[in-house]
């Protein structure tokens, strides 16, 4: 009762002496509260806050909560009072997922204008609120976006007729550019360092060839962020930043736009969400697939396809798994009936439409695909014991896949001979190298074939016998040597290419023929520039192995330790005369490789001016890996290794602490600029050329 009585009083006095009320600008908020308001009175001051969790989900409020002052933390102020808040205890959510209440800390002077709300430890950032301005209201206005009216009243396309998607339309794979780059940028609008992180990542892949990338950009101190990234075909990647977790659908060539915030909110079906992440610039492509396949994913269910079709490990698991194909079936078929109503009279490209129903058809299927592998896991062959502890394969049972898919037959052309399925995202194409359908295709590209009656596979006499196995088996379940079956051969053989086995001639020899067969039963002449690609840089690492490289002499230098500091002399004094690019770099930095790639024809057109590009690594890192690479990609240029103390010394001397970095110096040996890009800022190097 005493503390309803002080609450009661200090509520009062809140009402009839508080100065002004104000929804302050905060520098960060946490997840889980946001700060509505604040007043001061002359008793306390009146924080509104709003908690927020899933439904159902709790939130705890320490009562150690405390503001501390910014420009004096021994300035502390403790809490007093609540009013609908139980301090200590677990608060749980209603199903809006918010809980609003208020808390009454300690009087605050007039003269402490920003204070932190501290939890318990002021480092811990994920449960404190920084830079809580108390006498500036927030000024932040939700940004100018892109909106689905803006898609609507987009005059970039006509209205085209579209009844669905044609996957004749891809049969060339022209959206594969292995050299293919988008340029990522964007804005954070309440963005501060103190959040605890500066970089955020794009997870790529590329699926032909087994390879996937973290990229990773740096965020400015005021929010902004840009990259540059790889991309060989188009594909919806995984985009992290901070608490932000999204796929973007990204194009070669194409520019994306990202503006959002750091503010969280509870959105019912993808829980915490920013309170606004969107598009701006132009109403292109980019934007209306990523903006459109949200919506889609929405409009029929897709966001929840794991909990509504799964089948447990039961004694009627087959059944239930042949049902939930039906089902999955049946959805497929809604959903192709009804894109064409839902984006057919929409003015975007056909492409967008393309890729849109690509993205709801892709996702059924992966579903489908890992009903199917459960089973298999589940079910399938098992490594077990016998009584006497000897090791023995249970082969379990099977799905009859002329059962399973004879629902999905209809949908054969969209689903099994439409090359940009690959765009969907690299769940499917790992479904299918592994799946039971085109599992002997894996296995006929690597020149493996099946012991009957087990689920054994051993090296074939010949290499033409797995495909006859192959073929015949595709043929009896209706897909025959459909697109599918080829990307998994190609991508199979690619992979195995890949292996960490040391590269030798007995290997080449065998992977010659194996490469011959892929080819021989491609019919998508990119498969096999894919493939050709690939194996070409086998045969290069074949030859590094055994130093078959003939003339191909190493001229990389390594300078000894500089204890006098004079490492920079020591680099760039044989060059005197010389413009000077000094790139500093590392095995282990995607960005570095793809920066000297993309230098390459750069450095032919500078080959007769008076010009050097010297690539500078840490020798603690290996020597070996780097000069591995440098010779299989040919890079021309000085190849320049320093000790681990000396590249500290280089750190602190141009102040870096991430690679890629860039350096200009003039013919002197004066340092004309540190953060240099050759590629943004080549009038510069010009202009030092000509003096």
């Amino acid at each position: 009762m005493k503390i309803k009585h002080l609450l009661l009083t200090l509520s009062l006095t809140a009402v009839f002496l508080s100065t002004y009320a104000l929804v302050p600008k905060t520098e960060t908020s946490t997840r889980w509260m946001r700060i509505t308001d604040v007043e001061r009175t002359d008793s306390a001051l009146r924080v509104g806050i709003r908690l927020q969790n899933y439904p159902h989900y709790w939130v705890q409020l320490s009562p150690e909560t405390r503001l501390i002052a910014t420009s004096d933390t021994t300035l502390q102020y403790k809490i007093i009072a609540t009013e609908n808040i139980e301090l200590g205890n677990k608060i749980w959510m209603p199903e809006s997922g918010y809980h609003e209440g208020v808390i009454l800390f300690e009087k605050v002077p007039a003269n402490v204008k920003v204070v932190d709300m501290v939890e318990t430890d002021p480092s811990d950032f994920g449960n404190c609120t920084y830079g809580i301005q108390l006498d500036e209201p927030n000024t932040i206005l939700t940004p100018p976006i892109i909106t689905y009216s803006d898609i609507l009243q987009n005059t970039n396309h006509a209205t085209e007729s579209w009844s669905g998607l044609d996957p004749k339309h891809y049969a060339d794979m022209s959206f594969y550019d292995k050299d293919g780059v988008v340029h990522l940028r964007g804005r954070i609008t309440d963005y501060s360092p103190r959040y605890g992180f500066s970089t955020f990542s794009v997870r790529t892949k590329n699926d032909f060839i087994d390879e996937q990338k973290v990229n990773v950009g740096n965020i400015n101190p005021d929010g902004t962020f840009e990259l540059d990234i790889p991309l060989p075909y188009p594909q919806y990647d995984f985009f992290k930043m901070g608490n932000i977790y999204k796929n973007l659908f990204l194009i070669p060539g194409d520019t994306l736009s990202i503006v959002t915030c750091m503010a969280q909110k509870i959105d019912p079906e993808m829980g915490h969400t920013p309170e606004y992440f969107g598009y701006e610039g132009d109403v292109d492509d980019g934007v209306v697939i990523n903006m459109l396949t949200d919506e889609i994913f929405k409009r029929y269910g897709l966001n929840s396809l794991y909990q509504k079709f799964k089948a447990e490990n039961t004694d009627s698991m087959k059944i239930e798994t042949y049902r939930i194909s039906e089902q999955l079936a049946s959805l497929l078929d809604s959903v192709c009936e009804d894109l064409p109503n839902y984006i057919g009279n929409l003015p975007i490209s056909v492409y967008a439409k393309d890729m849109l129903s690509t993205a709801a058809i892709g996702e059924i299927c992966s579903r489908m695909e890992d009903v199917q592998m459960d089973f298999s896991h589940a079910k399938g062959p098992q490594l077990e014991k016998d009584d006497d502890g000897n090791p023995y394969i249970n082969q379990g049972e099977t799905l009859d896949e002329i059962v399973f898919l004879k629902l999905w037959m209809k949908y054969k052309d969209l689903i099994y001979n439409n090359p940009i399925m690959v765009c969907n995202g690299w769940v499917l194409p790992n479904r299918w190298r592994f799946n039971s359908q085109f599992r002997p295709s894996a296995m006929a590209a690597e020149g493996m074939m099946e012991v009957p009656e087990t689920s054994l596979y051993i090296s074939a006499d010949d290499f033409k016998e797995p495909y006859t196995i192959d073929l015949n088996h595709l043929d009896s379940i209706g897909l025959g040597n459909c697109f599918v079956a080829q990307f998994v051969r190609t991508a199979s053989l690619i992979d195995d290419l890949h292996t960490t086995e040391e590269p030798s001639s007995a290997r080449l020899a065998k992977n010659n023929k194996l490469v011959s067969n892929v080819i021989r039963h491609n019919e998508y002449d990119l498969l096999n520039e894919i493939l050709m690609a690939e194996y070409n840089n086998f045969v290069k690492d074949v030859m590094i192995a055994e130093n078959q490289f003939g003339d191909k002499e190493d001229t990389s230098i390594v300078i000894p330790d500089s204890p006098e500091g004079n490492v920079l002399s020591k680099i760039i004094d044989p060059y005197k005369g010389n413009v000077l690019f000094l790139d500093l770099w590392g095995i282990g930095c995607g960005p570095c490789r793809a920066g000297m790639m993309r230098q390459k024809q750069l450095l032919e057109e500078l080959a007769d001016k008076p010009f050097k590009a010297l690539y500078i690594a840490n020798a603690d890192e290996g020597i070996d890996a780097c000069k591995k690479w440098l010779r299989k990609e040919e890079i021309k240029g000085e190849h320049i290794f320093v000790t681990g103390d000396d590249w500290q010394r280089l750190s602190g001397l141009f102040n870096f602490s991430a690679i890629p970095f860039g350096v200009l110096i003039d013919k002197e040996g004066n340092i004309l600029r540190t953060h240099y890009s050759i590629h943004e800022d080549e009038p510069l190097l010009k202009k030092a050329l000509q003096q």
